[in-house]
């Protein structure tokens, strides 16, 4: 691998703001699980699970934080510690949604401990300058997934937002920063049989109010990304169907799915689809969900992600209000350590990504895969791969002229912590897309910003 200075890539063009520490991390604890939201200005906000252990409850300490940041990285708040329905009880899954304005929401579940079942869906809403709207709020109590995809939250530009989550099955709700709930929590499919599982809900609403609702579906061994769509009413657009709409309507393989509004007609998704290539895809959907466009490929494969998280799709990805979008995963190398000498195992974590934007409905790729971590180094090295959870997934978010990349790193005294970097969008050389039924040729490894991929 080729290792390039920062300065180098700050020379070389894209950077706009070095990495950069979040915050401070705590004594011995780790910064991981990382959301990140973006306004139209650039300003951002970054939220962080710390722990002190690995060890599932009762051991863990677990705390959420959130902080916001100006569009040049400087902290416009101190990083503020989430206020807990109790301290003993375990974060789960959290989520962070910022509107054009830089209204935030970050959602995010507790368990108490002993009786995991019984968790709380929490939320707490802050202004457009970071300051914590009212105290934490309980959107649900009663059985929560814990997984670390277990919610999410949708934000539109007309001071409304929606949530979903997975208790026992997948739920939805909507809100008014203004008023507050807006009705009851509706479940957005017919009854489960019971060789079946919904998981890792995701969300995304219009200024007009619709929204799109996306899950995984476990059955009987196989996967499907599946979603509905709702009006303002929250009436079905599309032909209701009791365990929802296929993603990929010939395929029965994929993972979580992420989707945004690119206006009040069309939405993009993105998921993977591990069994074969291209693994990492996305599709347009125009007439509010009614007519599919074609999937294009955006990753084909990637030999140094040897993780690629299951179901649940350690990758992150952002759409700005112009229809460009950009994409994350973690590009993972284990070396047997030498435990004589740690300087020599080079086993390390980078994070990768691509830039793309939407033409004719369709998403185009048009970087190659790039790493935008620094070189390895002291850094960079892992020590215990099981840690490697609480790093997954980088997060990303965007607005028309700048991105903010968060990433965790092994530091040299056996914590992780969470740095961020901001580039602009011109990251890359430009790269003609192949037809997606072929594997791509051997410009996929070409570099377009910081260590060449090989």
């Amino acid at each position: 691998m080729l290792n390039i200075s920062l300065l180098a890539l700050t020379l070389w063009g894209g950077v706009l703001v070095e990495p950069f520490r979040i915050a401070e991390a705590e004594p011995g604890h780790h910064q991981g699980c990382l959301r990140a939201g973006m306004a139209s200005d650039g300003r951002f906000a970054i939220a962080w699970l710390d722990h002190l252990q690995v060890d599932y409850p009762p051991f863990c300490e677990w705390e959420l934080f959130v902080r916001f940041f100006d569009q040049d990285g400087s902290p416009l708040t101190d990083a503020c510690k989430i206020t807990k329905v109790a301290d003993t009880h375990r974060i789960g899954g959290s989520h962070l949604d910022m509107d054009s304005a830089g209204n935030t929401v970050l959602l995010w579940t507790e368990h108490p401990y002993p009786n995991p079942d019984e968790g709380f869906l929490r939320l707490q809403l802050f202004d457009t300058s970071g300051n914590p709207l009212g105290s934490p709020q309980t959107g649900y109590q009663g059985y929560v997934s814990r997984n670390d995809r277990s919610v999410a939250v949708s934000l539109n530009d007309k001071g409304e937002f929606a949530i979903v989550w997975n208790g026992d099955t997948i739920y939805a709700r909507r809100y008014s920063f203004e008023d507050g709930p807006q009705g009851d929590p509706f479940r957005v499919h017919g009854d489960l049989p019971d060789d079946v599982h919904f998981r890792y809900p995701g969300v995304a609403l219009s200024d007009a109010g619709d929204l799109v609702v996306t899950w995984y579906k476990y059955e009987l061994g196989q996967s499907y990304p599946k979603f509905q769509v709702f009006d303002a009413e929250d009436e079905p657009i599309l032909p209701w169907e009791p365990m929802g709409h296929l993603v990929e309507e010939d395929s029965s393989s994929g993972t979580r799915v992420e989707a945004y509004w690119l206006d009040n007609d069309r939405f993009v998704m993105f998921w993977k689809d591990p069994s074969g290539y291209p693994i990492t895809v996305g599709r347009v959907f125009s007439d509010r969900g009614l007519t599919r466009h074609p999937i294009r490929g955006l990753i084909w494969e990637d030999s140094l992600w040897l993780l690629h998280g299951s179901s649940e799709g350690w990758y992150s990805t952002a759409v700005s209000p112009n229809d460009s979008f950009a994409y994350t995963h973690m590009r993972t190398y284990f070396s047997n350590p030498d435990t004589s000498d740690p300087s020599k195992d080079r086993s390390w974590e980078h994070g990768g990504g691509i830039l793309g934007y939407i033409q004719d409905n369709e998403p185009i790729r048009r970087t190659t895969l790039f790493e935008y971590t620094p070189p390895w180094g002291a850094d960079s090295v892992l020590i215990d791969p099981h840690n490697l959870y609480y790093t997954r997934p980088p997060a990303v978010a965007c607005c028309n002229d700048r991105i903010v990349w968060v990433y965790s790193r092994f530091n040299t005294d056996t914590i992780f912590e969470a740095f961020a970097m901001i580039t602009d969008w011109d990251m890359g050389i430009g790269v003609a897309e192949p037809p997606i039924v072929e594997k791509p040729p051997n410009w996929e490894v070409i570099t377009s910003i910081g260590s060449q991929i090989v």
